[in-house]
């Protein structure tokens, strides 16, 4: 009984789609599901939240990352897509692999993948871009190019459900 009455005090106040997901920052208005057995650690850094793969191998231990941005007002997607690209476009070793469309809950989104080498070695990274209340909202998944594929699935999880300023 308490616990029941402590999840309902947890989602109490948020959209019934926000509230269902495994994952929420009021502050800043954000909620995701989290693969199974990842770990997960909010900042006060760059990045908001952190989330890990269970184990690193050869291939890298994959992640996902939210960075939330305050935009001046009447920012659109489109605005925030494109100056962000302009930035990923001076990284080391960019190399544009695909960009489409989205959403994120019933807000429109727009994906971007791209390899980049910044640190060294190339990394592959899948970026999903979304802009309500005032904030700019960038969810980057990051594997070395030959893990990518395998996690997937697991970079879906978190994209799918992905929502942002209720």
């Amino acid at each position: 009984m308490l616990a029941a009455l402590a999840m309902a005090g947890c989602s109490a106040g948020l959209p019934p789609d926000v509230a269902k997901l495994g994952h929420v920052n009021r502050n800043l208005q954000f909620g995701l599901d989290v693969p199974q057995g990842w770990s997960v650690r909010e900042t006060s850094g760059a990045a908001a939240l952190i989330a890990t793969g269970s184990q690193a191998s050869s291939d890298g231990r994959p992640s996902v990352n939210v960075t939330v941005t305050p935009l001046a007002d009447g920012t659109t997607l489109e605005e925030f897509t494109q100056a962000s690209r302009r930035s990923l476009e001076r990284l080391p070793g960019f190399k544009l692999l695909s960009e489409e469309a989205a959403s994120a809950g019933a807000r429109r989104a727009w994906t971007v993948t791209f390899e980049e080498s910044s640190a060294g070695a190339p990394v592959r990274e899948k970026q999903l871009f979304v802009v309500t209340g005032g904030r700019g909202y960038v969810l980057t998944a990051t594997a070395l190019p030959q893990g990518f594929a395998a996690q997937e699935a697991n970079f879906d999880v978190c994209f799918r459900s992905f929502r942002a300023g209720w």
